[in-house]
């Protein structure tokens, strides 16, 4: 299958012949292999593993998976490749969404979503 990893500014992944991705859906871990039956979700953050001869591993803040015709779209607001992901970006990242936590103006969507991201990222560091 195709898979295309994008922001809003570049791509950061574009392959043919992947054999099979993992995304963090919002309802939990999702693998999506060829030919799949179509399908649009929402992702929170964590990792995303592709599949392939050598396995690629990137870390999203959130965004959307779209599967349709044997290619997965996964758009996000942010992505980066693990291997490339240092401790003062993690650390960044961290103290951006304890920051959300803490805003009074924050829904309880905003909240879960913060406090995945951190827990993700720690995962990370603890690697």
């Amino acid at each position: 299958m195709q898979v295309d990893i994008v922001t809003p500014e570049r791509v950061l992944f574009s392959e043919k012949e992947i054999s099979m991705v993992t995304v963090p859906g919002i309802e939990g871990q999702m693998g999506i292999l060829d030919q799949h039956l179509p399908v649009v979700t929402f992702l929170k953050p964590g990792v995303i593993n592709v599949e392939k001869n050598e396995n690629k591993y990137f870390f999203t803040t959130g965004g959307v998976v779209d599967f349709k015709d044997n290619a997965l779209s996964i758009l996000c607001q942010e992505v980066f490749d693990i291997k490339d992901l240092s401790n003062e970006k993690i650390n960044e990242l961290k103290d951006r969404a304890s920051n959300k936590i803490k805003d009074q103006d924050s829904t309880d969507h905003d909240v879960f979503i913060a406090n995945t991201m951190i827990d993700e990222l720690n995962l990370l560091q603890s690697k």
